[in-house]
Order: C-alpha cells, then structure tokens, then sequence
C-alpha cells in the first residue's frame, strides 16, 4: 500500500492519505475521507459549543434556563435533569427509513424534534452556571473541565482545585491566568509551566518556585528574569515590585513578554511521548498530528483527550477515558469503542454511527437522545436481524444517494455531519475560535450566525476608577457593576460590564493580585494570545550555532558552531516572532 495525494472537496487543497491510514479505514471499515485533516477538524468543531451559556425557554414547561443552546439554535431543549430521567422515551420520536430522501435530510428533521439536555454536565455538585463537565465540584462559569473543585472562570481544565481564571489546566492549586499550566501551585499568569509553585508571569518552566518572570528554568528558586537571587534579596525585590498594584503589574507583564522573546522555546510542548508529532502532547506513543492529548496510543488527527488511555483513534476530539476505535467523533467517552461519526455520546457505547447525544447504548445508526437501548435505527428499534440486514442497505442508500449542501459538497457515508446542521452559530462553536470566519464567511456557507447581544447594563464604576492596589479594595466593590475595559468596543465576545464575585475577591486578596479590568469573556481572549492553534507547519530548527545572530547558545550543541539541520512539525507558524528550536538544540540550552 501506497501513500495518495487527494483533493480536498472543501478547500480544493491537495492532502496525502499514508499506508497506516488507509490501514486503519479498512480495519473500522469506512473509505478514506475526501476532506483534508484542517477541514475535518473545522466541521468536527463547528459541532461543539465549549463555554457560552444562555438562556432560553425549556421545551416542557416554558421556563427560562441556562442552555449551551441559544436561543437561534432549532433543537429543542430540556432541563438537564429532566433529560436524564425515566419520565420520557425518546423512542416516541421514532422514524421509519425513507429511502427516497438522503439519510442526513431524516437525521436533521429528527434532531429537530428529539429534545437535548440544556447543556452537557455530568455528575455535578453545585455547578449551576458551569457547562461541558464532569464530575466538578463548587464552581462557577467553569466549563469544558472535569473533576474541578471550588473554582471558577476555567475553561478547559482538569483535576484542579481553587482556581480562577485559566485556560488548559491540570491538577493545579491556588493558582490564576495561567494557561497550559500542569501540577502547579500558587502560581500567576503563567505559561507552559509544570510542577512548580510560587511562580509568576514565567514561561516554560519546570520544577521551579518562588520565580518571577522567568522562561526555560529546570528545578530552580529565586529568580527574576532568570537572574539567582538569595531568598532574602529575592523577596525584597518582590516587595518593591509591588505585584498588588495593577499599573505595577501590567508593566511588569509588559516587560515579561518582551523577556520572552529573547529565549528559544521548543518546537512541541510534551514530555515523556515516543513518536509523536503535533502539541500540547503528554505521555503518548504513536500519536501524530495531534493537540493536546495525554495518554493516548496508536492515534492520529486527535484533540483535547486527556483522560486515557485512549488507543487507535482518528479525528477524534474532547474526552476518552478507556476509548478505543473512535473515528470522526467528539465529546465521546468513558469506555467507548467503536464510535464513528457521532457527537455528545458516553458510558460503555459502542458499535454506534452517526447518532448523537445517547448513553449507555450500541448497536445504534443515527440515532439521537437514546439510553441504554440496542439495535436502533432512527430512533426506532429492530431486531438484531432486522437491525444487521438493514445496517448495509443504509450505507448504501447514503452513498448513492449523498446529501448535499448549499455549497456543492457530497456527504457521503463516511462523512461527519455537515456543518450546516450544526445546532451551534458558527461564531459560538469552538471552530470559530482556532479558525475564525466573518459573518458573510459563514452564511455563504449556510452556517448560522448569532448576532452581539444589546447590552444596556447600568453602570456603577468605571475599570479606570478601580483602586490601583488589592490591599486597598473593600468588600463593597462586590456591588458594583464594573465597565469592561473594552467597553464592548472588541471583537472578544466584550459583555461590556462584569462584577467581581466573593469567591474571587478573597482569592485576589489571598495572591496579592489586583482586581482584573477585563470581563471574562475579554480574559479569556487576551489568554489565548499564548496558546498555539491545531495547525501544523514543517519548519526547520532556528538554532543558528554558536555564533547566532538571533540567540546565543550557551552550550555546545550537536551541530557544533554550524546551523542546526533538523527539521520538524510544529504549530508555530512561520511569521511567529518566538525562535523555535528543537528537541536537541532545546534540550542543550535548557539542561
């Protein structure tokens, strides 16, 4: 078996199909894909909604709740208790196989008319304003996070505890702004960082404490700006950089940033991973062009699965815990196997395609809103006969009989779902935010879009008259409503006004750190300037030997005073200003 180079029937751009992977569509018995791995992660994504929330009636009683749904989108909703309940049977909704119409056109008129949960949580304690969990204990607009506890403004977070304010997180403590932070402790805006504490505004470090503005520290204590400093020295020089008052801070953040640049950083954030290519990869084998994955083997094209083991997979997003043989599926997990092309699907399912939001369940064919059932075509059921004869006959009917869009594209079996029937806007789906499109982008492809809301809040003080020091706040700023700094004048989803809450004052005042200026929505923007997206480029090494121009080795390196010669995959793009080194010439500076 040959590689192939194929045409991409979305972008017209060429890709190439490897032997293993063909190797692994005719073991799962699907034909190769016609969209490149960039589109199919787009579509994949337009299907999920990570961290908005509105409100908008529920479909039993008329009542105003929360919903990952907003209120443009055409599904149906229930309380998210009430969906879990025995008190209805999605069976009721029931199809019959119209084999005059493309299946896709019954799948979407069935979505329709089955309810989904308000918002996807599990096994909350309460968590009333926190989506896309699991398992997560006491927090507040905590969403896209499982086993959080006491926490608040994470999104994307796992395993942490008294947290605020964070993006990619794992199994830290007392710790805020930071993004891709794992098993830290007491640390502060800060990126890329593992197993330390007392930290702040530092980048790529591991094993340190009591650092501040730092990059690229092993095992190190007492360092600002990498410089050592003794621990009495050292916490002098924090008092007089007075971390408490906001003007000190930002111009310190400044200074950070700039610091940064001036430091190569590694062409891939993982460690402990054999052949492996993509980033934010940990503790995996195999694994290639993937984002933020841990545990996980033999996998390809895969995102955000942190929760292993995860094996032989492909275009497989969000979740995992003991899954295996997912294709083209998310939100998937908790002992899965053999998922293809489905969304939102969990606890021991298998042997299930094209079915939406069920658990509990298999043997399934599109399908939506079922729990624990078997053999189940459109809702309806049929005998493990009746169920295995028509299976072939359906596939069939999809292919010679392919659903089209407005745009001219097939959707043959073997396709995801069009990103037309996405219930989500564009714009409020997680495709927007790694690959965002305008407005008239996304509706010459007949993709919803959700208009800025009209905000008319009554302001009470301006972030300008915020006191400049922690230590100076009082409790009464818990009353205020504040305006955003960006005064809805962004294109960060601004809500224009926020208020501080309790939980998060105590914490400021416990970390010495000022109040924020920023809504969250504006927050959590300004953090995702510090993480990289799932688009990968070859590039080649940028350590230009020892008398580099751009950064001085302090070490000698394999290639000697030469231009290193290695080449990589990486998700720095190549106009990014960071100098990218890799795996070697890294490891030489960093030791």
């Amino acid at each position: 078996m040959k590689s192939e180079t194929r045409n991409c029937q979305n972008c017209q751009k060429d890709f190439t199909i490897e032997p293993d992977d063909f190797t692994f569509y005719e073991k799962i018995q699907v034909p190769p894909p016609t969209w490149c791995p960039k589109c199919r992660i787009i579509r994949r994504m337009s299907w999920r909604n990570s961290w908005h929330l509105y409100k908008r009636p529920e479909a039993l009683s008329g009542e105003i709740i929360f919903s990952a749904f907003p209120p443009e989108s055409p599904v149906k909703i229930y309380d998210r208790d009430y969906w879990w309940s025995d008190a209805w049977d999605p069976t009721e909704y029931a199809k019959d196989i119209d084999w005059s119409k493309p299946f896709f056109d019954q799948l979407k008129e069935l979505t329709k008319e089955v309810p989904f949960a308000a918002h996807s949580t599990v096994s909350n304690i309460n968590c009333d304003y926190c989506t896309n969990a699991s398992w997560i204990k006491n927090c507040y607009f905590t969403r896209a996070a499982s086993h959080t506890e006491d926490s608040a403004y994470l999104i994307w977070d796992n395993g942490s505890k008294s947290c605020l304010d964070s993006h990619m997180t794992e199994k830290c403590e007392l710790s805020y702004g930071n993004v891709n932070a794992i098993r830290c402790y007491k640390t502060v805006s800060s990126v890329n960082c593992e197993d330390c504490q007392n930290i702040i505004l530092s980048k790529d470090c591991v094993g340190c404490s009591n650092c501040v503005g730092c990059i690229g520290l092993r095992n190190k204590n007492y360092h600002i700006f990498n410089i050592p400093y003794s621990k009495e020295d050292y916490e002098k020089k924090i008092q007089e950089l007075s971390l408490g008052s906001w003007q000190s801070y930002q111009n310190l953040r400044k200074q950070t940033t700039e610091f940064w640049l001036k430091f190569p950083v590694k062409y891939l954030q993982g460690v402990q991973n054999s052949n492996v290519s993509g980033d934010y990869i940990y503790n995996s084998k195999n694994v290639q062009h993937s984002y933020r994955v841990s545990n996980t083997e033999d996998s390809k094209y895969c995102m955000n699965l942190l929760d292993g083991p995860i094996k032989d997979c492909y275009d497989y997003a969000n979740w995992g815990a003991g899954s295996e043989l997912i294709y083209d599926s998310l939100v998937c997990g908790n002992q899965t196997y053999n998922l293809k092309f489905c969304w939102n699907c969990h606890t021991s399912t298998k042997n299930t395609e094209y079915s939406l939001w069920y658990h509990s369940s298999s043997d399934l064919f599109g399908c939506v809103g079922l729990k624990k059932k078997q053999y189940c075509i459109l809702n309806k059921q049929y005998s493990k006969e009746e169920y295995e004869k028509l299976i072939p006959q359906l596939k069939k009917h999809m292919t010679n009989m392919p659903y089209v869009d407005k745009m001219g594209r097939i959707y043959a079996y073997g396709e995801f779902f069009p990103s037309e029937m996405s219930p989500f806007p564009y714009n409020v789906s997680e495709a927007h935010e790694f690959f965002p499109k305008t407005k008239a982008e996304a509706q010459a492809e007949n993709l919803m879009w959700k208009e800025e809301e009209k905000r008319s809040y009554n302001i009470t003080l301006k972030s300008d008259d915020l006191t400049d020091n922690i230590n100076d706040t009082k409790d009464n700023i818990l009353n205020e409503t504040i305006e955003c700094e960006h005064a809805g004048n962004c294109s960060d989803e601004c809500t224009s006004a926020f208020k501080i809450i309790s939980q998060e004052l105590q914490f400021l005042k416990r970390l010495g750190i000022p109040l924020p200026r920023l809504c969250p929505n504006c927050r959590h923007y300004e953090r995702l300037t510090h993480r990289n997206l799932p688009e990968f480029y070859q590039r080649q090494c940028q350590c230009e030997g020892k008398t580099g121009k751009t950064y001085q080795n302090t070490a000698t390196h394999f290639h000697s005073e030469d231009k290193c010669p290695n080449e990589f995959e990486t998700s720095y793009a190549p106009d990014r200003p960071e100098i990218v080194y890799c795996e070697q010439c890294y490891q030489s500076e960093v030791a």
